[in-house]
């Protein structure tokens, strides 16, 4: 609980509480009479119930929430989405990618795998080719997924970051963060490749989110 903010009246009570049965077990041992076990082990477990409620009202509750977009990874066309900013100076890693280049990337997501589906957002970023093994190439990938048009989020943020090894049918990827209704946000992306046909690709990202609720 931060510092800023109020005790409720129900935590007030309970500190209250915990104070009265101190007071309780001291009188008890003060005014000439023994404590014995049984009463002494009440008095413990009561404080720890009160102490475990107070934590778990300070913490707050938390809600799950699922995001299912498609990223339309974009190098070549008229208007490509990813663009290579540093040409890496390593070893090639496979066809066309060497170890060290960097993409910066506007990706458009959609609701469905579609081009011409509905944008909901854009996924706004960089990766870096970050693995030296030889034709499994692996991204360092930072991103915000940022939606514009996604019932209930409009407007929120999903910060990301992981490993993207490009070969695994399936990579899996952390949320670090997020603003608006993903504030605080923790969870994970499962990211899978939907279509590639040269160097373009069509993710399939299944965004979970755990959101502690004010």
């Amino acid at each position: 609980m931060s510092e800023h903010t109020p005790l409720s009246s129900a935590s007030i009570y309970k500190l209250r509480s915990i104070h009265r049965i101190g007071r309780m077990a001291k009188r008890s041992t003060t005014s000439g009479g023994r404590l014995t076990c049984d009463a002494a082990a009440a008095y413990v477990m009561m404080a720890i119930i009160l102490v475990l409620q107070l934590m778990q009202a300070a913490a707050g509750t938390s809600s799950m929430h699922h995001l299912h977009l498609f990223m339309h990874d974009g190098y070549t066309g008229p208007r490509p989405t990813a663009v290579l900013i540093v040409n890496g100076t390593g070893a090639p890693v496979m066809s066309g990618v060497r170890f060290g280049d960097t993409v910066v990337m506007d990706d458009v997501l959609t609701e469905g795998p579609s081009r011409a589906s509905r944008p909901v957002g854009r996924a706004q970023g960089t990766y870096v080719t970050a693995s030296l093994e030889k034709g499994r190439p692996a991204m360092l990938l930072s991103m915000n997924v940022v939606l514009t048009d996604y019932d209930g989020y409009n407007g929120s943020t999903v910060a990301v970051t992981g490993r993207n090894d490009i070969t695994a049918p399936v990579r899996e990827l952390a949320v670090v963060g997020g603003t608006g209704r993903f504030r605080m946000a923790t969870g994970y992306v499962l990211w899978k490749t939907a279509s590639w046909k040269g160097k373009n690709a069509v993710l399939e990202l299944d965004i979970y989110l755990r959101v502690v609720d004010d």
